[in-house]
Protein backbone atom coordinates (compact mmCIF):
# COMPACT_ATOMS: atom_id res chain seq x y z
CA UNK A 1 0.00 0.00 0.00
CA UNK A 2 1.19 3.43 -0.73
CA UNK A 3 1.32 6.04 2.31
CA UNK A 4 1.42 9.70 2.40
CA UNK A 5 2.34 11.80 5.69
CA UNK A 6 1.99 15.39 6.15
CA UNK A 7 4.55 16.51 8.47
CA UNK A 8 3.01 20.17 10.02
CA UNK A 9 6.02 20.91 12.27
CA UNK A 10 9.58 19.75 12.79
CA UNK A 11 8.68 18.87 16.22
CA UNK A 12 6.84 15.87 14.59
CA UNK A 13 9.47 14.45 12.48
CA UNK A 14 11.23 11.85 14.84
CA UNK A 15 7.61 10.57 15.27
CA UNK A 16 6.57 10.67 11.67
CA UNK A 17 9.49 8.90 10.51
CA UNK A 18 9.94 6.21 13.05
CA UNK A 19 5.92 5.58 12.53
CA UNK A 20 6.91 5.42 8.37
CA UNK A 21 10.03 3.37 9.03
CA UNK A 22 7.41 0.69 10.72
CA UNK A 23 5.54 0.86 7.85
CA UNK A 24 8.23 -0.04 5.83
CA UNK A 25 9.95 -2.39 7.17
CA UNK A 26 8.02 -4.42 9.22
CA UNK A 27 4.84 -3.73 7.12
CA UNK A 28 6.31 -3.75 3.62
CA UNK A 29 4.03 -0.26 2.08
CA UNK A 30 5.29 2.35 0.77
CA UNK A 31 5.73 5.47 2.54
CA UNK A 32 6.36 9.21 0.93
CA UNK A 33 6.45 12.39 3.36
CA UNK A 34 5.43 15.62 2.13
CA UNK A 35 6.58 19.16 4.19
CA UNK A 36 6.45 23.06 3.03
CA UNK A 37 8.18 24.83 5.26
CA UNK A 38 11.37 25.36 4.90
CA UNK A 39 13.35 24.91 8.24
CA UNK A 40 11.57 21.34 8.36
CA UNK A 41 11.79 20.66 4.49
CA UNK A 42 15.79 20.49 4.70
CA UNK A 43 15.42 18.60 8.42
CA UNK A 44 13.22 15.76 6.02
CA UNK A 45 15.36 15.81 3.59
CA UNK A 46 18.26 14.82 5.79
CA UNK A 47 16.39 12.29 6.89
CA UNK A 48 14.70 10.37 4.20
CA UNK A 49 15.12 10.60 0.59
CA UNK A 50 11.22 9.90 0.33
CA UNK A 51 10.44 13.72 0.48
CA UNK A 52 7.81 15.51 -1.68
CA UNK A 53 7.93 17.89 -2.78
CA UNK A 54 11.62 17.76 -4.10
CA UNK A 55 11.98 20.82 -4.55
CA UNK A 56 10.70 23.53 -1.95
CA UNK A 57 10.91 26.48 -4.33
CA UNK A 58 9.22 25.23 -7.83
CA UNK A 59 7.12 22.46 -6.03
CA UNK A 60 8.41 20.32 -8.75
CA UNK A 61 7.27 22.63 -11.33
CA UNK A 62 3.72 23.12 -9.83
CA UNK A 63 4.44 26.72 -8.61
CA UNK A 64 4.57 28.78 -12.11
CA UNK A 65 1.02 27.14 -12.82
CA UNK A 66 -1.77 29.52 -12.59
CA UNK A 67 -4.84 27.44 -12.09
CA UNK A 68 -6.69 27.98 -8.61
CA UNK A 69 -8.12 25.24 -7.53
CA UNK A 70 -10.37 26.43 -4.23
CA UNK A 71 -12.28 29.58 -4.77
CA UNK A 72 -11.51 32.98 -2.49
CA UNK A 73 -14.94 32.04 -0.12
CA UNK A 74 -13.86 28.56 0.19
CA UNK A 75 -9.97 29.79 1.02
CA UNK A 76 -11.58 31.79 3.62
CA UNK A 77 -13.80 29.32 5.28
CA UNK A 78 -10.25 26.92 5.46
CA UNK A 79 -8.06 29.73 6.74
CA UNK A 80 -10.02 31.53 9.34
CA UNK A 81 -8.57 29.80 12.44
CA UNK A 82 -4.79 29.90 10.70
CA UNK A 83 -5.52 33.92 9.89
CA UNK A 84 -6.74 35.10 13.23
CA UNK A 85 -3.47 33.38 15.01
CA UNK A 86 -0.94 34.69 12.20
CA UNK A 87 -2.31 37.38 10.55
CA UNK A 88 -1.97 38.22 6.75
CA UNK A 89 -4.34 39.35 3.99
CA UNK A 90 -6.88 37.08 2.27
CA UNK A 91 -4.96 37.22 -0.50
CA UNK A 92 -2.05 35.85 0.88
CA UNK A 93 -3.85 32.96 2.23
CA UNK A 94 -5.52 32.62 -1.25
CA UNK A 95 -2.31 32.29 -2.87
CA UNK A 96 -0.66 30.01 -0.56
CA UNK A 97 -3.48 27.56 -0.04
CA UNK A 98 -3.70 27.06 -4.20
CA UNK A 99 -0.15 26.87 -4.87
CA UNK A 100 0.16 24.05 -2.22
CA UNK A 101 -3.16 22.42 -3.41
CA UNK A 102 -2.05 22.58 -6.94
CA UNK A 103 1.27 20.53 -5.88
CA UNK A 104 -0.76 18.02 -3.67
CA UNK A 105 -3.31 17.73 -6.67
CA UNK A 106 0.01 16.94 -8.99
CA UNK A 107 1.42 14.39 -5.57
CA UNK A 108 -2.08 12.62 -5.67
CA UNK A 109 -2.34 11.71 -9.58
CA UNK A 110 1.17 11.09 -9.86
CA UNK A 111 1.84 9.03 -6.39
CA UNK A 112 -1.54 7.36 -5.91
CA UNK A 113 -1.41 7.22 -1.91
CA UNK A 114 -3.88 4.73 -0.88
CA UNK A 115 -3.61 6.33 2.44
CA UNK A 116 -3.23 9.82 3.97
CA UNK A 117 -1.67 10.86 7.83
CA UNK A 118 -1.98 14.50 8.51
CA UNK A 119 -1.83 16.13 12.17
CA UNK A 120 -4.48 17.57 13.33
CA UNK A 121 -6.29 18.85 9.90
CA UNK A 122 -7.44 21.84 10.95
CA UNK A 123 -4.37 23.93 9.67
CA UNK A 124 -4.05 24.89 5.55
CA UNK A 125 -2.97 22.29 4.21
CA UNK A 126 -4.17 20.02 6.81
CA UNK A 127 -7.23 21.06 5.03
CA UNK A 128 -6.80 20.98 1.37
CA UNK A 129 -5.17 17.34 1.82
CA UNK A 130 -8.47 16.39 3.64
CA UNK A 131 -10.66 18.14 0.64
CA UNK A 132 -8.56 16.92 -2.16
CA UNK A 133 -8.52 13.18 -0.63
CA UNK A 134 -12.02 13.43 -0.28
CA UNK A 135 -12.47 14.07 -3.91
CA UNK A 136 -10.48 10.76 -4.66
CA UNK A 137 -11.85 8.87 -1.94
CA UNK A 138 -8.90 8.37 -0.47
CA UNK A 139 -9.11 7.86 3.49
CA UNK A 140 -7.17 10.56 5.70
CA UNK A 141 -6.10 9.60 9.24
CA UNK A 142 -5.61 12.60 11.70
CA UNK A 143 -3.28 12.62 14.35
CA UNK A 144 -3.23 14.46 17.68
CA UNK A 145 -2.01 14.52 21.63
CA UNK A 146 -4.31 12.47 23.96
CA UNK A 147 -5.36 13.26 26.82
CA UNK A 148 -3.27 11.15 29.54
CA UNK A 149 0.15 10.86 29.49
CA UNK A 150 2.14 9.12 26.77
CA UNK A 151 -0.97 8.74 24.58
CA UNK A 152 -1.81 10.01 21.14
CA UNK A 153 -4.67 10.36 18.99
CA UNK A 154 -5.64 8.59 15.66
CA UNK A 155 -8.96 8.92 13.82
CA UNK A 156 -10.78 8.89 10.49
CA UNK A 157 -13.02 11.49 11.19
CA UNK A 158 -10.83 14.15 13.01
CA UNK A 159 -9.43 14.76 16.74
CA UNK A 160 -10.72 16.27 19.59
CA UNK A 161 -14.52 17.05 18.94
CA UNK A 162 -14.41 16.02 15.21
CA UNK A 163 -13.06 12.59 16.44
CA UNK A 164 -15.96 9.77 15.43
CA UNK A 165 -17.00 9.13 19.16
CA UNK A 166 -17.88 12.84 19.22
CA UNK A 167 -20.97 12.03 17.19
CA UNK A 168 -21.95 8.65 19.10
CA UNK A 169 -24.04 7.99 22.22
CA UNK A 170 -22.28 6.17 25.22
CA UNK A 171 -23.51 2.89 24.03
CA UNK A 172 -22.19 2.98 20.55
CA UNK A 173 -18.91 3.98 21.63
CA UNK A 174 -18.90 0.57 24.00
CA UNK A 175 -20.39 -1.44 20.72
CA UNK A 176 -17.46 0.20 18.72
CA UNK A 177 -14.40 -1.02 21.43
CA UNK A 178 -15.59 -4.41 20.69
CA UNK A 179 -13.90 -3.95 17.21
CA UNK A 180 -10.61 -2.16 18.45
CA UNK A 181 -7.52 -3.37 19.97
CA UNK A 182 -4.96 -2.05 22.52
CA UNK A 183 -2.01 -1.56 21.14
CA UNK A 184 0.59 -3.12 21.34
CA UNK A 185 4.47 -2.67 22.65
CA UNK A 186 6.80 -4.22 19.62
CA UNK A 187 10.35 -2.85 19.34
CA UNK A 188 10.69 -0.13 17.26
CA UNK A 189 13.41 -1.03 13.96
CA UNK A 190 16.35 0.77 14.33
CA UNK A 191 16.10 4.96 13.60
CA UNK A 192 18.50 7.43 14.18
CA UNK A 193 17.58 11.21 13.76
CA UNK A 194 20.02 13.39 12.07
CA UNK A 195 19.74 16.92 13.20
CA UNK A 196 20.59 20.12 11.28
CA UNK A 197 23.86 21.36 11.96
CA UNK A 198 24.63 25.08 13.17
CA UNK A 199 25.89 26.20 9.68
CA UNK A 200 22.60 24.39 7.85
CA UNK A 201 20.48 26.27 10.21
CA UNK A 202 22.16 29.75 9.57
CA UNK A 203 21.99 28.80 6.23
CA UNK A 204 17.94 28.92 6.72
CA UNK A 205 17.88 31.85 8.40
CA UNK A 206 19.91 33.55 5.84
CA UNK A 207 17.77 32.75 3.00
CA UNK A 208 14.84 33.90 5.25
CA UNK A 209 16.33 37.30 5.89
CA UNK A 210 17.29 37.88 1.96
CA UNK A 211 13.40 36.80 0.96
CA UNK A 212 11.80 40.01 1.50
CA UNK A 213 8.53 38.47 0.34
CA UNK A 214 8.95 35.36 2.81
CA UNK A 215 5.75 36.27 4.85
CA UNK A 216 3.91 36.75 1.50
CA UNK A 217 4.92 33.36 0.69
CA UNK A 218 4.47 31.26 4.09
CA UNK A 219 1.77 33.74 5.96
CA UNK A 220 2.00 30.69 8.21
CA UNK A 221 5.34 32.18 9.44
CA UNK A 222 4.31 34.78 10.37
CA UNK A 223 4.77 35.87 14.17
CA UNK A 224 6.94 32.54 14.57
CA UNK A 225 10.13 33.46 15.91
CA UNK A 226 12.66 30.36 17.41
CA UNK A 227 14.47 33.52 19.35
CA UNK A 228 11.37 34.95 20.60
CA UNK A 229 10.06 31.10 21.43
CA UNK A 230 13.38 30.68 23.55
CA UNK A 231 12.83 34.28 25.27
CA UNK A 232 9.26 32.93 26.31
CA UNK A 233 10.72 29.64 27.71
CA UNK A 234 13.55 31.72 29.71
CA UNK A 235 10.88 33.59 31.20
CA UNK A 236 8.53 30.26 31.74
CA UNK A 237 11.51 29.00 33.82
CA UNK A 238 11.67 32.33 35.88
CA UNK A 239 8.94 32.25 37.15
CA UNK A 240 8.78 30.74 40.53
CA UNK A 241 6.32 27.88 41.48
CA UNK A 242 3.13 28.91 43.67
CA UNK A 243 3.51 28.53 47.06
CA UNK A 244 -0.58 27.78 48.62
CA UNK A 245 -2.19 25.35 51.01
CA UNK A 246 -5.29 24.32 49.16
CA UNK A 247 -8.25 24.20 51.17
CA UNK A 248 -10.37 21.43 52.20
CA UNK A 249 -12.72 21.47 49.34
CA UNK A 250 -13.00 23.78 46.09
CA UNK A 251 -13.68 24.03 42.22
CA UNK A 252 -11.29 23.81 40.42
CA UNK A 253 -10.93 25.51 37.44
CA UNK A 254 -8.24 25.10 34.74
CA UNK A 255 -8.04 27.23 31.74
CA UNK A 256 -7.07 26.15 28.59
CA UNK A 257 -4.68 28.04 26.06
CA UNK A 258 -6.48 31.16 25.13
CA UNK A 259 -5.99 30.56 21.27
CA UNK A 260 -6.65 26.69 21.38
CA UNK A 261 -8.50 25.42 18.32
CA UNK A 262 -10.71 23.79 20.83
CA UNK A 263 -11.88 27.29 22.36
CA UNK A 264 -12.20 28.86 18.81
CA UNK A 265 -14.12 25.94 17.28
CA UNK A 266 -15.57 23.66 19.31
CA UNK A 267 -16.97 26.30 22.33
CA UNK A 268 -20.33 27.43 21.38
CA UNK A 269 -21.76 28.26 24.93
CA UNK A 270 -18.49 30.55 25.90
CA UNK A 271 -16.38 32.31 23.19
CA UNK A 272 -12.85 32.98 25.11
CA UNK A 273 -11.52 31.27 27.84
CA UNK A 274 -12.35 34.62 29.87
CA UNK A 275 -16.03 34.73 29.11
CA UNK A 276 -15.39 30.34 30.18
CA UNK A 277 -14.09 31.61 33.73
CA UNK A 278 -16.79 34.25 34.14
CA UNK A 279 -19.64 32.17 33.48
CA UNK A 280 -18.58 29.68 35.81
CA UNK A 281 -17.39 31.53 38.41
CA UNK A 282 -20.64 33.25 38.88
CA UNK A 283 -22.76 29.80 38.35
CA UNK A 284 -20.43 28.52 41.63
CA UNK A 285 -21.37 31.60 43.52
CA UNK A 286 -24.88 31.22 43.15
CA UNK A 287 -25.07 27.86 43.85
CA UNK A 288 -22.33 26.90 46.30
CA UNK A 289 -22.29 30.09 47.92
CA UNK A 290 -20.20 33.56 48.06
CA UNK A 291 -17.53 31.41 50.38
CA UNK A 292 -16.53 28.66 48.42
CA UNK A 293 -13.38 28.43 47.16
CA UNK A 294 -12.34 28.62 43.79
CA UNK A 295 -9.11 28.34 42.26
CA UNK A 296 -7.70 28.61 38.68
CA UNK A 297 -4.63 27.89 36.83
CA UNK A 298 -3.05 29.03 33.81
CA UNK A 299 -2.29 26.75 30.90
CA UNK A 300 1.35 26.34 31.10
CA UNK A 301 1.66 27.72 27.30
CA UNK A 302 0.50 31.26 28.21
CA UNK A 303 3.22 31.83 30.63
CA UNK A 304 4.64 35.01 28.92
CA UNK A 305 2.59 34.81 26.10
CA UNK A 306 -0.88 36.02 27.51
CA UNK A 307 -1.59 38.20 30.47
CA UNK A 308 -4.28 37.56 32.63
CA UNK A 309 -3.63 39.95 34.81
CA UNK A 310 -7.08 41.92 34.71
CA UNK A 311 -8.91 39.16 35.40
CA UNK A 312 -7.16 38.45 38.52
CA UNK A 313 -7.63 42.00 40.18
CA UNK A 314 -11.42 41.50 39.14
CA UNK A 315 -11.43 38.98 41.09
CA UNK A 316 -9.66 38.92 44.13
CA UNK A 317 -11.79 35.86 45.73
CA UNK A 318 -10.60 32.72 43.53
CA UNK A 319 -6.87 31.74 44.48
CA UNK A 320 -5.48 32.23 40.91
CA UNK A 321 -2.32 29.52 40.47
CA UNK A 322 0.25 30.11 37.77
CA UNK A 323 2.90 27.37 38.79
CA UNK A 324 1.51 24.76 40.53
CA UNK A 325 1.15 20.68 40.44
CA UNK A 326 -1.86 19.76 38.17
CA UNK A 327 -1.71 16.65 39.38
CA UNK A 328 -2.44 17.41 42.73
CA UNK A 329 -5.37 19.89 42.13
CA UNK A 330 -6.89 16.64 39.51
CA UNK A 331 -6.85 14.59 43.39
CA UNK A 332 -8.02 17.25 45.68
CA UNK A 333 -10.69 18.99 43.83
CA UNK A 334 -14.20 18.41 44.37
CA UNK A 335 -15.41 19.66 41.39
CA UNK A 336 -13.76 20.36 37.76
CA UNK A 337 -15.16 22.79 35.57
CA UNK A 338 -13.51 22.72 31.64
CA UNK A 339 -14.88 23.80 28.31
CA UNK A 340 -13.35 20.77 26.45
CA UNK A 341 -9.73 20.26 27.38
CA UNK A 342 -7.22 17.19 28.37
CA UNK A 343 -8.10 18.07 32.06
CA UNK A 344 -11.44 17.98 31.95
CA UNK A 345 -11.34 14.06 31.01
CA UNK A 346 -8.63 13.42 33.29
CA UNK A 347 -10.55 14.92 35.80
CA UNK A 348 -13.49 12.30 34.53
CA UNK A 349 -10.77 9.35 35.05
CA UNK A 350 -10.43 10.61 38.68
CA UNK A 351 -14.18 9.92 39.01
CA UNK A 352 -14.30 13.80 40.36
CA UNK A 353 -17.70 15.18 39.19
CA UNK A 354 -16.47 17.57 35.59
CA UNK A 355 -18.64 20.40 34.71
CA UNK A 356 -18.03 20.54 30.62
CA UNK A 357 -19.12 23.17 28.59
CA UNK A 358 -17.90 23.05 24.89
CA UNK A 359 -18.13 19.97 22.67
CA UNK A 360 -15.96 17.06 22.90
CA UNK A 361 -15.95 13.19 22.73
CA UNK A 362 -15.83 13.17 26.10
CA UNK A 363 -19.12 15.27 27.06
CA UNK A 364 -21.68 12.36 27.40
CA UNK A 365 -23.45 13.17 30.48
CA UNK A 366 -23.29 9.07 31.10
CA UNK A 367 -19.82 9.90 32.59
CA UNK A 368 -19.53 14.29 32.65
CA UNK A 369 -21.75 16.96 33.67
CA UNK A 370 -22.50 18.00 30.24
CA UNK A 371 -23.42 21.88 29.96
CA UNK A 372 -26.03 22.24 26.40
CA UNK A 373 -27.41 25.57 27.53
CA UNK A 374 -26.75 27.93 29.94
CA UNK A 375 -29.89 27.98 31.58
CA UNK A 376 -29.04 25.11 33.01
CA UNK A 377 -25.52 25.38 34.35
CA UNK A 378 -26.75 26.48 38.05
CA UNK A 379 -28.63 23.13 37.89
CA UNK A 380 -26.24 21.11 36.52
CA UNK A 381 -23.54 22.86 39.00
CA UNK A 382 -25.85 22.13 42.01
CA UNK A 383 -26.22 17.77 40.75
CA UNK A 384 -22.15 17.84 40.48
CA UNK A 385 -21.71 19.27 43.52
CA UNK A 386 -23.22 15.98 44.49
CA UNK A 387 -20.33 13.78 43.83
CA UNK A 388 -20.30 10.93 41.32
CA UNK A 389 -22.27 7.77 41.63
CA UNK A 390 -21.81 4.12 41.72
CA UNK A 391 -23.09 3.45 38.37
CA UNK A 392 -21.26 6.88 36.83
CA UNK A 393 -17.90 5.32 38.17
CA UNK A 394 -18.65 1.95 36.14
CA UNK A 395 -19.73 3.62 32.95
CA UNK A 396 -16.34 6.01 33.27
CA UNK A 397 -14.41 2.90 33.99
CA UNK A 398 -15.81 1.36 30.42
CA UNK A 399 -15.55 4.80 29.03
CA UNK A 400 -11.93 5.02 29.22
CA UNK A 401 -11.27 1.39 28.28
CA UNK A 402 -13.02 1.87 24.77
CA UNK A 403 -11.04 5.11 24.22
CA UNK A 404 -8.00 3.35 24.51
CA UNK A 405 -9.01 0.67 21.88
CA UNK A 406 -10.47 3.16 19.68
CA UNK A 407 -9.00 6.41 19.80
CA UNK A 408 -5.90 6.57 22.15
CA UNK A 409 -2.42 4.98 20.84
CA UNK A 410 0.18 4.35 23.74
CA UNK A 411 2.95 6.72 22.87
CA UNK A 412 4.15 10.31 22.30
CA UNK A 413 5.38 12.52 19.43
CA UNK A 414 8.43 13.86 21.89
CA UNK A 415 11.90 12.84 21.05
CA UNK A 416 13.17 10.51 21.82
CA UNK A 417 11.00 8.52 23.46
CA UNK A 418 8.49 8.65 20.16
CA UNK A 419 10.90 6.06 18.38
CA UNK A 420 9.05 3.68 20.53
CA UNK A 421 5.82 4.71 19.71
CA UNK A 422 6.30 3.69 16.15
CA UNK A 423 4.96 0.04 15.70
CA UNK A 424 1.86 1.02 17.91
CA UNK A 425 1.05 3.96 15.80
CA UNK A 426 1.66 1.72 12.48
CA UNK A 427 -0.50 -0.60 13.67
CA UNK A 428 -3.55 1.85 14.26
CA UNK A 429 -3.34 3.41 11.12
CA UNK A 430 -3.45 0.10 9.45
CA UNK A 431 -6.12 -1.12 11.75
CA UNK A 432 -7.69 2.24 10.61
CA UNK A 433 -7.46 1.97 7.38
CA UNK A 434 -8.85 -1.97 7.27
CA UNK A 435 -12.09 -0.57 8.82
CA UNK A 436 -12.58 3.12 6.85
CA UNK A 437 -16.68 2.18 5.70
CA UNK A 438 -16.23 3.91 2.16
CA UNK A 439 -13.01 1.77 1.55
CA UNK A 440 -13.80 -1.39 -0.99
CA UNK A 441 -10.97 -3.93 -0.79
CA UNK A 442 -8.95 -2.16 2.01
CA UNK A 443 -8.21 -6.09 3.75
CA UNK A 444 -7.04 -7.33 0.41
CA UNK A 445 -4.51 -4.83 -0.09
CA UNK A 446 -3.72 -4.92 3.37
CA UNK A 447 -3.34 -8.85 2.78
CA UNK A 448 -0.13 -8.63 0.22
CA UNK A 449 1.03 -5.39 1.11
CA UNK A 450 4.39 -6.28 -1.05
CA UNK A 451 2.03 -6.89 -4.41
CA UNK A 452 0.27 -3.97 -3.99
CA UNK A 453 3.74 -1.75 -3.57
CA UNK A 454 4.07 -3.03 -7.44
Amino acid sequence: MKIAIFVLADMFVPLLLSTGNCLEKRHAHQVRYLNFLPHDHKLLAKNTDQLYPRNLETLDGTAQMSENIFSQDEVQTMVGFMQAKHGGSLSEWYGRVNTVARYVRHFIDEHQPQLFVVWNGQDHIGQVITALSQRQHIPVVYLENGYFANTLQADLAGVNASATLASLDYEAVLAKAQAGSVSTDAEAPPFLLRPLTRTQLASIALAHRANLGYYTQYPEQRGFSRIKTWKIKRQRAAIPNDQVTLPEQFAFVPLQVHDDTQVLLNSKLVHSVEEFFETVHAAIRRTCGADYPIIVKEHPEDLGRYDYTALRRKYPDVIWLRKFDIELLLDRANMVFVINSSVGLQAVGRKKPTVVLGESFYSKPEIAFVVKDLAELDAIVHRAAQGVDEMMSIRIDRFLDALNRTLFVKGTWKHPACIRTGPALAERLLALYERNPQLEGGNAALSHPATANG
